[in-house]
């Protein structure tokens, strides 16, 4: 039998990881005085893009591990809490405020 790739048996793990964070709670809600509905739908998107694009700074990168699922997961996760930092920093310079749903 042909061995998998590390990717390929941690698939399973990321899928029930991004799961487990969906279900975490819900996002804030962003507020600006005077936005429209639309130019907080527009500026969340430029702020997604430019989290997702955002190089992983070293900090974030997880510690070497004997497990080649864990380190993928540890990578998925990382990647995630920083592109979360990244979104919140981004709104936050355009003047919003989050609030609780």
């Amino acid at each position: 039998m042909a061995a998998m790739s590390p990717f390929r048996r941690a698939r399973p793990a990321i899928a029930v990881v991004s799961l487990l964070l969906a279900a975490c709670g819900s996002p804030p809600t962003w507020q600006k005085s005077g936005a429209t509905e639309t130019t907080v739908q527009n500026d969340s998107s430029e702020c997604r893009v430019q989290a997702r694009l955002a190089p992983l700074p070293e900090r974030y990168l997880p510690a070497p591990s004997p497990s080649a699922t864990s380190k993928v997961l540890s990578l998925e996760e990382e990647r995630a809490r920083y592109e979360s930092d990244e979104f919140q920093k981004c709104m936050i310079a355009k003047g919003y405020t989050a609030a609780k749903r």
